[in-house]
């Protein structure tokens, strides 16, 4: 039987805006299962990022009901919160995030040391990874050395080092130019089914939107497949 990743029910967020009230979200119900790959496309402020950041456990101001790995998300301690968090979600922004002090193996490294991981263990793991991506001459420089493409072959390797049981990415791309784009996005896809992992993926582009197993969009306050 495939392993229930998160299920939304009736779902409803919203913002308190000059005293009146903004809604976002309605009544969402939402399921991923193990190794789902799943779209979700919308106009600017349609409540992508909004429901990426309460599935990320984020943001629990929110009605409703949201069980991940079989807790009860409104029920947990931020501490508790804040654990499954980081065993169990990986991200992946637009931006990057990395940062610029470290060195790429210690960017990669540090949600593993967060755990309370050997130091040693944890940079063997980070250049175990950064070699399958191709960053193996990156390793000891500084982000800013860096092509906007291998900064984000680093975020990705960085959100891939607890071996998650989700992936959020937030318009992962829209940083970067059309090719490099196109390279890093597919690069990032085939990562995923090889370690047969949960993604849900924001994004504007109709292409890559069309990759998914699943096809949602935010339209009316409701997520909606398509």
């Amino acid at each position: 039987m495939t392993k229930e990743i998160l299920t939304i029910n009736n779902l409803s967020k919203q913002f308190i805006l000059n005293n009146n009230k903004l809604p976002i979200l309605t009544k969402v119900n939402f399921k991923i299962l193990e190794g789902d790959i799943v779209s979700i496309s919308g106009p600017s402020g349609s409540g992508k990022s909004t429901f990426l950041n309460i599935l990320g456990l984020l943001d629990s101001d929110f009605s409703g009901e949201y069980i991940f790995l079989q807790e009860n998300i409104k029920k947990l301690s931020l501490y508790k919160k804040n654990k499954i968090r980081n065993e169990s979600v990986g991200f992946v922004h637009q931006f990057f995030h990395l940062i610029p002090e470290l060195t790429v193996i210690e960017n990669v490294a540090l949600p593993n040391l967060i755990n309370n991981n050997i130091y040693s263990d944890s940079i063997k793991l980070a250049k175990d990874i950064l070699v399958n991506f191709g960053l193996k001459d990156k390793i000891n420089i500084k982000p800013i050395n860096l092509s906007g493409g291998e900064k984000q072959r680093v975020a990705i390797a960085r959100s891939l080092i607890n071996k998650p049981n989700i992936i959020l990415a937030d318009e992962m791309t829209g940083n970067l130019d059309e090719k490099t784009a196109n390279s890093v996005f597919d690069f990032f896809l085939d990562k995923i089914k090889l370690n047969k992992q949960s993604l849900i993926y924001v994004t504007h582009n109709k292409n890559y939107a069309m990759k998914a197993k699943y096809k949602y969009k935010i339209t009316n306050e409701m997520i909606i497949r398509i």
